[in-house]
């Protein structure tokens, strides 16, 4: 059953909390004692085997008989105005009782089994997709990012635990589930084995190195990005197995600084870093056309890197390029174009 199951597809219409099954309770009991209560003052009942009058409590039996089946037979109205309440008050409420029950019952098994269904066939359908966990200040950031990329939503899943967060993340499309990210459980879900990319962004470096270190256990193909708030805490997640760890501390006291001097740097990063900017900041490996070039010769970019296997050279010492160098690259964005992510 999904309720065993680590993890929740998040769905705007989902099952009734126990708050709204309880508010749902109340109602029909309400509505018993409601008609118990009209029945027993109106005096137009008889009781089939004595002939008499029935008791409140008898009332009470009557009501509930009535309003969740169609009676039993054995207390009966007589009279017109007794038959015109049955008719004209009973059977609406009897409507109303059923559908409250019926509705709920619905809700909280078959729905379940709906929502398992659809989760099942979303999941089947990643592959080389992407998982970001925690859907925080850097994770909607994150996930902005991503899709003024150009990434496809449904290729993209968030984990939090949140149900605002995930209500907000499923708005622009991905698919976003609740679960724990730290449990290995969670992650087999959710298909890492064929996932692409794990971004780690819990909001606590704790929890971060949890993640990381069961999602490179599950996938060590995956490549790793993950948020370390403390600085000193960056070292536990480089053991942990994550390739790329960005501190956004040191990040942003480097771009706090140089704006009391360096104005127009701080802008042109900015730019570089966002994909609203003009200019683009991309990685892409050398094509076959390139290969025996020199980097300036390359027309409408400017390389500042080469990566040769596990060697890298900077501007200042970038050699002839070969086949498979993976360069790093500015260049203008174009007009109307949206850059992919490499």
């Amino acid at each position: 059953m999904l309720s065993r199951m680590p993890v929740r597809l998040y769905t705007p219409k989902h099952a009734p909390g126990w708050r709204e099954v309880l508010w749902r309770a109340a109602l029909v009991n309400v509505l018993v004692l409601a008609v118990t209560i009209i029945v027993y003052f109106e005096g137009g009942l008889i009781d089939g085997q004595t002939g008499e009058r029935p008791g409140f409590w008898d009332c009470l039996y009557f009501a509930i008989v009535t309003v969740t089946t169609v009676g039993y037979g054995d207390i009966v109205p007589v009279g017109t105005t007794s038959r015109l309440t049955d008719a004209l008050v009973l059977t609406p409420v009897r409507f109303v009782v059923i559908a409250t029950v019926f509705g709920t019952a619905y809700q909280i098994a078959i729905q379940r089994f709906q929502e398992e269904f659809r989760m099942k066939q979303k999941i089947a359908g990643l592959k080389n997709h992407i998982m970001l966990c925690g859907f925080g200040t850097t994770g909607r950031a994150i996930l902005r990012e991503l899709l003024l990329q150009g990434q496809n939503p449904s290729q993209i899943v968030v984990i939090d635990t949140s149900e605002l967060a995930l209500e907000e993340a499923a708005s622009h499309g991905v698919l976003a589930f609740s679960g724990d990210a730290r449990r290995e459980h969670t992650l087999k879900e959710l298909a890492i084995d064929r996932a692409e990319h794990i971004f780690v962004c819990p909001g606590r470096d704790d929890t971060a190195v949890l993640i990381v270190l069961t999602a490179r256990a599950l996938n060590p193909d995956a490549q790793v990005v993950a948020m370390c708030h403390d600085s000193e805490n960056v070292k536990l997640l480089e053991r942990s197995g994550a390739h790329q760890i960005v501190n956004p501390t040191n990040a942003g006291g480097t771009m706090m600084a140089n704006a009391t001097r360096r104005v127009h740097l701080v802008d042109t990063m900015s730019d570089l870093l966002t994909v609203g900017g003009d200019l683009c900041l991309n990685e892409r490996t050398v094509g076959p056309d390139e290969v025996g070039k020199r980097p300036n010769e390359l027309s409408e970019i400017s390389i500042v890197r080469v990566y040769r296997g596990e060697e890298q050279f900077n501007v200042g010492s970038l050699p002839t390029l070969e086949a498979g160098d993976i360069i790093v690259f500015v260049s203008p964005r174009p007009i109307g174009h949206v850059e992919s992510a490499a």
